[in-house]
C-alpha cells in the first residue's frame, strides 16, 4: 500500500524540460527574420521582438509551473515518509532532495531520493528484510605481526567489515600471531531512486 500511494505521487511528477518546448518557435521567429532579409525583404526589429518576449514569459513561467507542482508533490512525499517512520520501529525514512529549486548551478542534478535508514532489523515495504548490526555474526580474525612491529602499534587489518585498527597486545613481535575481533560492520542505508534529472 505504501509503495503503491509512493508511486502515484511520483508518476504525477512534471518534466522539468517541457517548458522549454516553446524555444523552437524563437529560432524560427529569428531565423525567419534572417531569411527575410536574405531575399530582399526588410523585417523591423519591433516586429520580433513582442513574438520573442511572449517566448521568454511562456518559457519562465512554464518552469515556474513545473518546479511549483513538483515542490508540492515533494511535500506529500516528505509527509508519507514522515507517517511510514512513525509506525516502523526498526527503520527511519527520510526524504532527501536536491536542486528541486527554480535556480540551480549549470550541470546540476535534481535528485528525489527516499531512504531507509536502519535503526534494528529493518523491514522495507517490497523489500526483503535486513538484519540488524547487532544479530550480524562477527569473527576473530588471525594477525601476524609484520616485522619492525611491535607492543602497543596500531596495525590497519582488512576486515569483511572492512578496514580496521588492530593494537598489538603486549608481548607478542614480529612474525607472531595474535586474534582480533573487528567491530561491528556498517549497514549503508537502502535507499530508493524517486526520480533524477539532469539539466544542463
Amino acid at each position: 500500500e505504501w509503495i503503491g500511494q509512493l508511486s502515484k505521487i511520483v508518476s504525477s511528477y512534471w518534466n522539468e524540460m517541457l517548458p522549454f518546448m516553446f524555444a523552437p518557435i524563437a529560432f524560427l521567429a529569428i531565423f525567419g527574420t534572417f531569411g527575410a532579409s536574405m531575399a530582399g525583404v526588410e523585417v523591423p526589429f519591433y516586429a520580433v521582438l513582442p513574438v520573442l518576449l511572449v517566448i521568454f514569459v511562456a518559457v519562465l513561467g512554464g518552469r515556474l509551473a513545473v518546479v511549483t507542482k513538483n515542490q508540492a508533490l515533494d511535500a506529500e512525499i516528505h509527509n508519507l515518509c514522515a507517517q511510514l517512520s512513525s509506525t516502523a520501529r526498526s527503520v527511519r525514512v527520510e526524504y532527501r532532495t536536491a536542486w528541486t529549486g527554480f535556480c540551480k548551478p549549470k550541470h546540476a542534478r535534481t535528485a528525489r531520493i527516499v531512504a531507509f535508514v536502519p535503526t534494528g532489523a529493518v523491514s522495507i515495504p517490497g523489500q526483503r528484510s535486513i538484519p540488524a548490526q547487532s544479530s550480524i555474526p562477527v569473527q576473530n580474525i588471525m594477525v601476524t605481526v609484520p616485522p619492525g612491529a611491535g607492543p602497543g602499534q596500531q596495525l590497519q587489518v582488512q576486515t569483511p567489515q572492512g578496514i580496521q585498527t588492530a593494537t598489538i597486545p603486549p608481548g607478542v613481535g614480529p612474525g607472531q600471531n595474535f586474534t582480533f575481533q573487528p567491530g561491528p560492520p556498517v549497514v549503508p542505508a537502502q535507499v530508493i531512486q524517486v526520480q533524477a534529472q539532469v539539466v544542463s
